[in-house]
């Protein structure tokens, strides 16, 4: 049997590790990693734009006797918020030289295993970078900075939340540095979250704020979230909710507390972290050449049951 090319070992190596690249880039970031494990990244078929469906108010209902007659209005309870879709890519290189100093299937294999680790690192800090940043990285996604603002305003998805005032996300701000401060915030957001049996079940803190919790627990109290703490996220348990310190949140000031049965990664069948269909080599450069790609956005289809941690001045 002929030894296979190094275009074709580079396109099959790629081809096998695409979901296990997917599934590391997922992993990076306490919000996409919990947004996994509850099934919310979804690869979708295509579309201009993703759209998010969302309920904002009650259908008509009326108590009614006998034979009164029932209404049969129709009254708009769902609309959608659009999220432009963001394109990106990590393209693994092998020049000519380096592959001639590398000749053999092995040598092939451990230069592109080096190639592969170094553009999913690369894709996860940029991934990372979105869903937590606020969409003004030129031609990247919006992420958790523009959806839940500090003071409930802007306009996430299409929808203004100044001219439709449900579209607003909750916020509180902590009245001092100490833990009672701390706690007693966080619980007075909490309740503003609270819907039902819905509550939030996520809490990214910055470091002083998750510092100043978990110096207030009893030792006994310090209870981890399995479901992160088993990816190698800080976590400690807040009633219902992991709180997480994610060192990747970089900027994050004071922290969110989300409830991410409303968020979904969404991503485009075809860049789902996988190798574009495109020439492995151009001819006038001595190197091969493949582009992992990724299609899609953050969505959010309710902000109301998102809050925004304020620290004090």
């Amino acid at each position: 049997m002929p030894e296979p090319t190094v275009n074709q070992l580079v396109a099959t190596t790629i081809n096998n590790y695409h979901r296990e690249f997917a599934d590391n880039v997922s992993n990076s970031n306490a919000v996409t990693a919990l947004l996994r494990q509850g099934n919310r990244v979804r690869v979708i078929d295509g579309g201009k734009a993703i759209s998010a469906p969302l309920t904002y108010a009650e259908e008509t209902f009326a108590w009614y006797v006998g034979t009164e007659l029932l209404s049969r209005a129709v009254k708009e309870t769902i609309s959608e918020a659009d999220y432009e879709p963001a394109n990106a890519v990590a393209s693994v290189t092998m020049s000519g030289p380096d592959l001639a100093k590398n000749r053999g299937r092995e040598r092939i294999l451990n230069l592109l295993e080096g190639k592969l680790d170094n553009a999913e690192s690369t894709m996860k800090n940029n991934i990372t970078k979105a869903v937590y940043g606020d969409g003004t990285v030129a031609k990247s996604f919006a992420g958790l900075k523009a959806m839940v603002t500090d003071d409930g305003t802007g306009t996430v998805g299409g929808i203004d939340s100044t001219t439709w005032t449900f579209w607003k996300n909750q916020f509180q701000l902590i009245a001092g540095p100490d833990y009672p401060a701390v706690k007693a915030g966080m619980n007075a957001l909490w309740m503003k979250l609270i819907r039902g049996t819905e509550h939030p079940d996520l809490i990214l803190a910055d470091a002083p704020l998750y510092s100043t919790y978990e110096s207030g627990l009893q030792e006994n109290q310090r209870y981890a979230d399995a479901r992160l703490g088993a990816l190698g996220f800080e976590t400690l348990k807040y009633k219902q909710a992991a709180l997480v310190f994610d060192g990747a949140a970089t900027g994050l000031v004071g922290g969110y507390m989300l409830n991410t049965k409303y968020l979904k990664f969404e991503i485009y069948s075809g860049r789902n972290f996988e190798p574009l269909d495109l020439p492995d080599q151009s001819p006038d450069m001595d190197a091969v050449t493949r582009h992992i790609a990724f299609m899609g956005a953050l969505t959010l289809s309710n902000r109301a049951m998102q809050g925004r941690i304020l620290p004090s001045a």
